[in-house]
């Protein structure tokens, strides 16, 4: 599974302690864009694009056959740190929905 995240300046934080939750996940692949490195701009902006988000952070965790499994929307308040564990972990337990 990968979870992809576009992440701005003022997430900083929130994508350090991802990442570093994440390393107890080894079959979580992280793909992150941050908006203000000009390599990584494109792709950010596109996927928060394809997913009608403005606002940073923004992810969304897809199957390996790149299938939407669940977004996590910071307009919402669902792109937290806890939230994103909180559901990697209940998708562990009750395993994959795409069979």
């Amino acid at each position: 599974m990968i979870l992809k995240v576009a992440y701005d300046d003022n997430s900083e934080k929130f994508i350090k302690d991802l990442k570093k939750v994440l390393k107890e996940y080894p079959l979580i692949e992280l793909e992150d864009y941050h908006e203000q490195i000009f390599r990584e701009r494109k792709k950010a902006f596109a996927l928060k694009n394809e997913w009608g988000t403005r606002i940073a952070p923004f992810a969304i965790l897809v199957d390996d056959d790149k299938n939407p499994v669940i977004a996590f929307y910071s307009e919402r308040k669902e792109c937290t740190v806890d939230n994103i564990i909180e559901t990697l972990k209940k998708f562990i337990i009750y395993g994959s929905t795409s069979n």
